[in-house]
C-alpha cells in the first residue's frame, strides 16, 4: 500500500504527504501541512485510478466525465486511498470475491452525496451546506436538496463503518433542522425509510410542538401509523417537560 501511495503522491506533487511517506522531518518553522489529497482527483491522478465509484442516479442533465464516456455520474478514485480510510472497503478489496476485482463500485447514494463522500476520503473533511444568508433565503426545496445528501451519508456511514462521517453528517442534519424545524416532516420520512431511528427520534422531537396543528390539518394522514405514534409520544414528552423541545 505504501509503495502505491508514494507513486501517487509523487505524480500528483503532494509534497507534505510524500515527506510523510518517506519519513522525512519537515523543516523547522514551516506551517503544519494539512493532509489534502484532492489533487489526486485531477487529470494526472486519474491516470492512476483503479476503481470507479458510481452514484445511484442513472441520469443527470448536463453531466459529463472528463476522463471517460460513461454517462452515469461517477468518480475515478484510487483503491489505496479508499481502503486507507474505510475498513469496509479494505475488507472488500482484499476479500478475493467477485466484487474485489470489479472496476466499478455502485454506491446507493445520490451524486450529490457521492461528491461529498469522495471529498471526505481525499481530504478528511466533509463539505458543509450553504449557511448564513444563503441558507436563510433558500426555499424549502432548496434546503431539502442540500440536506438530503447528509441523510444518505449518515445511512451509508453506518454500513461502511465510517464513524467520522456519521458524526459530521449528524451534526449538519441536526443544525439544519434546528434552524428550519418545519423540514422535519420531510426528513422523518426519509429517515424512517432508511431505518435511521436516531434521526427519526430527533425529527419527531422537532415536530412535537406542532403535533396538534399537524393532526387537525390532516397533514399526518400520509404518515405511517408507527411514525404518527412516535410524533404523538414526542408531543406528550414535550408537554410534560414544560414545552422544551430537547434534542
Amino acid at each position: 500500500m505504501v509503495k502505491k501511495l508514494k507513486i501517487l503522491a509523487k505524480r500528483c506533487n503532494l509534497q507534505p504527504f510524500l515527506q510523510l511517506l518517506y519519513r522525512q522531518c519537515p523543516e523547522w518553522g514551516t506551517p503544519f501541512p494539512s493532509l489534502n489529497l484532492t489533487s489526486a482527483l485531477n487529470s494526472v491522478g486519474s491516470c492512476f485510478s483503479d476503481v470507479i465509484l458510481e452514484a445511484e442516479t442513472n441520469e443527470l442533465v448536463g453531466w459529463t466525465c472528463n476522463f471517460c464516456s460513461n454517462s452515469v455520474p461517477h468518480s475515478h478514485v484510487h483503491k489505496v486511498i479508499l481502503q486507507s480510510g474505510c475498513e469496509y472497503l479494505q475488507g472488500l478489496f482484499r476479500s478475493g470475491m467477485q466484487e474485489s476485482h470489479s472496476q466499478v463500485i455502485k454506491v446507493a447514494i445520490s451524486w450529490e452525496a457521492l461528491i461529498k463522500l469522495v471529498q471526505w476520503f481525499y481530504s478528511n473533511n466533509l463539505p458543509n451546506p450553504p449557511a448564513g444568508c444563503l441558507w436563510d433565503n433558500m426555499d424549502d426545496e432548496g434546503k431539502l436538496f442540500n440536506l438530503q445528501p447528509y441523510v444518505e451519508l449518515n445511512w451509508l456511514a453506518e454500513f461502511w463503518m465510517l464513524e467520522s462521517i456519521q458524526e459530521a453528517s449528524w451534526n449538519v442534519i441536526v443544525s439544519c433542522l434546528d434552524s428550519a424545524r418545519h423540514l422535519s416532516a420531510r426528513i422523518i420520512k426519509m429517515a424512517y425509510n432508511l431505518s435511521l431511528w436516531k434521526l427519526v427520534d430527533i425529527a419527531a422531537n422537532f415536530m412535537a410542538p406542532s403535533y396538534r396543528q399537524l393532526r387537525d390539518s390532516s397533514d399526518l394522514e400520509e404518515f405511517d401509523e408507527a411514525l404518527v405514534h412516535l410524533i404523538y409520544s414526542a408531543s406528550i414528552r414535550f408537554a410534560q417537560e414544560g414545552g422544551n423541545c430537547s434534542r
